[in-house]
């Protein structure tokens, strides 16, 4: 800020005058700077009237300074003068260039003690009350000819003090405000300029030391804005609150984007650890002076942030002369221009305090030492990329040395793995051929599992229909006997009506024909007879009916596609399995109606067996207490048919469920089975594009379910 970087400050021993210079205006007055020309009185309660304050001519002292620096007041002060006018214009301007003073009043009185002037001015009131447009306080008076004019201007501010004052002509007011814009807008131009540039160097590297220096930039930019009265005049002219406060906050925000900038372009993690981690602290002192002056402008934020700012310089310095000593190249660049801004503080704090003549280049020495500085740490940015660039140049000399090296070593390890190859291709021969055998030893037996698995099957499957088939053949077999009996009774009838030659014969044989009608009692044989030719269809149509099964289980043409009828194959493997299913097994069919399936019949067939065989297996484990159902659903969806074969058996676990279409895999007891069952209904169902999952609850039961696409995408 303005008063930034006080090394000390202090007061000079002024000489009191007993009488009070005034201000001549004579013919060529074009401007005059006011200092010696002035008398000041302080004001300790800031209470007293201006009538008051002309009382008291006698108390006020002479200004020695033409600069008048009074540094922190706790009232008011006055400043006083007297001017005549010796010449035919009478308008004149005031400048106070002090742009972050808190209130201004300024008294004119004539030579009677009348009031010919009177304004108000200061950053506590909103920009637009001004009479002049201007960043600095600029007051249009009238100085009547040959009449001595009184100027009285009362100020108060929670800041130090310093008031360059000037009285000037209309043209020497213009000079005086053109003049110094045109070197602010030098540097605020090389402010604009290097963040630019260096804004377009970090989107081409993109190295995060760039972006940082830019915000750094911006935010010195910006807070010597806020000290001269731009941002006040430009940005904020209507919030006096945010115009008192925003030259701490951006003084607060240099600091910290200067110590993020430190931190990154230095790398201090690296090369100070330690004063990386007293940064932290470093940022959070000015994070509280922020959050301070939103609430209070006092003299300790202002005395608080003078420290703190005094505290950063000699950080930064202190890290940049430890990374510079351990041989970090860019970090002389940083300090040379830390260093030059150093000069610059020092210069612009004794200016302050008195001990250095106010002069323009001490009044700029802040902006002139940032200035150097932004260019010096640009240069240092540079010079960083130049060493990127020899790190690179190193980095690919070496990496192709180390290329050359492996390369190198690569041509000999060629030669011996040449040779390491012939032999292990030597070996895999032997190997693959070994390997050959045994492959083919693993589908024999492979194939003679699955055989075996379809033997157990077959073996089930005609244990069931030899005791089918036996009911309906012992039933004909017993009915055989009787009705031959009964057929050689008629043909003995028969027999004796062929006997009868002539009529004489007829009457003797007729009785003894009848007598033989009462002892086989041909009314009963012809019934028995009857019934035992309907016990003998009877038993063939049973054996017609399981044969015909057998043949739609079977699917002789099992290796063609055809179109099946699903519920069929399930009806068919129930009447051949119905010997397998005890009486206390309820049986539950639930038949959709099914657009017949294109697949592989006899294999299909094989799945539904395999599948209600195992949920027969678990129901016959399951406690007679529980009730015992197997359940067959089938329904058609979106193109594919879906069978579902539940149980209330014993169930599965987690575990037991992830491995059931593992080969080999079995729960049943030894010579039960051989665990193939379900590996092959897998593959089956795989075969046929299809899906077969399964849903099982330990203790409750179990539920696969086959999704078959009605469809086939295989050929025949």
């Amino acid at each position: 800020m303005r008063h930034a970087y006080y090394l000390t400050i202090f007061f000079l021993g002024i000489v009191q005058f007993a009488f009070s210079q005034n201000l001549d205006i004579n013919d060529g007055f074009y401007r005059e700077a006011l200092g010696k020309e002035l008398e000041y009185y302080i004001d300790p309660s800031a209470g007293l009237s201006v009538d008051s304050i002309r009382l008291m001519g006698s108390k006020f002292n002479q200004v020695e300074s033409p600069r008048p620096n009074f540094g922190f007041v706790d009232g008011a002060i006055w400043l006083k003068t007297r001017i005549h006018n010796q010449t035919p214009k009478n308008e004149f301007y005031l400048h106070i260039n002090q742009p972050v003073l808190d209130s201004i009043e300024v008294y004119c009185f004539d030579e009677e003690g009348e009031i010919t002037c009177r304004s108000t001015l200061g950053e506590a009131h909103p920009f637009y009350e001004r009479d002049v447009t201007d960043r600095y306080f600029v007051l249009p008076i009238k100085v009547e000819t040959s009449v001595d004019t009184e100027l009285l201007v009362r100020i108060r501010s929670k800041e130090p003090i310093e008031v360059p004052i000037y009285l000037a002509t209309p043209n020497g007011s213009r000079t005086l405000t053109q003049q110094a814009d045109l070197l602010l807008s030098a540097y605020f131009g090389l402010i604009l300029v290097m963040a630019f540039y260096n804004l377009f160097i970090y989107f081409s590297v993109r190295d995060a030391s760039y972006l940082y220096y830019v915000i750094y930039i911006f935010f010195v930019g910006l807070t010597q804005a806020a000290l001269e009265g731009y941002t006040f005049m430009y940005f904020w002219p209507n919030s006096p609150w945010l115009a008192s406060r925003s030259v701490y906050i951006l003084t607060s925000l240099v600091s910290i984007s200067s110590v993020i900038f430190l931190n990154d372009f230095l790398k201090t993690r690296v090369f100070t650890p330690t004063l990386h981690k007293v940064s932290y602290g470093v940022i959070g002192l000015f994070v509280i002076i922020i959050i301070s002056a939103l609430f209070s402008v006092e003299k300790a934020v202002h005395t608080s942030t003078q420290v703190s700012i005094a505290i950063v310089s000699v950080f930064i310095f202190l890290t940049a002369v430890k990374v510079y000593r351990k041989g970090y190249s860019p970090a002389k660049f940083f300090l040379f221009a830390w260093l030059v801004l150093l000069v610059g503080i020092i210069i612009f704090s004794l200016k302050d305090a008195g001990i250095v003549a106010a002069t323009p280049f001490t009044h700029y020495t802040m902006q002139f030492g940032s200035a150097i500085e932004v260019i010096l740490l640009s240069f240092a940015l540079a010079d960083r990329i130049n060493i990127l660039k020899r790190e690179k140049a190193q980095s690919q000399a070496e990496a192709l040395k180390v290329s050359k090296e492996n390369e190198r070593i690569v041509k000999e390890q060629n030669i011996v793995l040449e040779e390491k190859v012939k032999e292990r291709t030597t070996d895999l021969q032997e190997s693959n051929s070994q390997l050959n055998i045994t492959l083919n030893e693993l589908k024999d037996t492979q194939s003679q599992l699955v055989d075996a698995e379809k033997m157990a099957s077959l073996g089930q499957l005609t244990a069931g229909i030899a005791h089918e088939i036996n009911n309906p053949i012992n039933f004909v077999s017993a009915n055989v006997t009787p009705l031959r009996y009964d057929v050689e009774d008629l043909f003995k009838l028969v027999d004796m009506y062929d006997e009868i030659s002539s009529s004489d014969q007829f009457d003797i044989k007729k009785e003894e024909i009848e007598a033989y009608k009462q002892e086989i009692d041909l009314d009963f044989t012809k019934e028995e007879i009857s019934q035992l030719l309907e016990g003998i269809q009877e038993g063939a149509s049973r054996t017609a009916e399981i044969v015909k099964g057998l043949k739609n289980f079977s699917r002789i043409d099992e290796g063609s596609i055809k179109p099946i009828d699903i519920n069929e194959g399930i009806k068919s493997t129930l009447l051949l399995l119905k010997n397998e299913i005890p009486s206390d097994i309820k049986v539950e069919e639930n038949y959709g109606e099914l657009t017949p399936v294109e697949c592989m019949g006899g294999k299909v067939n094989q799945v539904i067996m395999n599948l209600i065989s195992n949920a027969l297996y678990a129901l016959k484990s399951v406690d007679a207490v529980r009730e015992k159902i197997l359940s067959i659903d089938t329904q058609e969806s979106n193109g594919n048919v879906y069978l579902r074969i539940s149980d209330t058996g014993t169930g599965m676990s987690q575990e037991v469920r992830s491995h059931i279409f593992e080969p080999f895999f079995t729960t049943k007891e030894v010579g039960e089975g051989t665990g193939l069952g379900l590996s092959i209904s897998f593959n089956i169902i795989e075969t046929h594009k299809g899906q077969i999952t399964v849903e099982s609850e330990e203790g409750v039961g179990s539920t696969f379910t086959i999704v078959l696409p009605i469809k086939s995408e295989l050929k025949d």
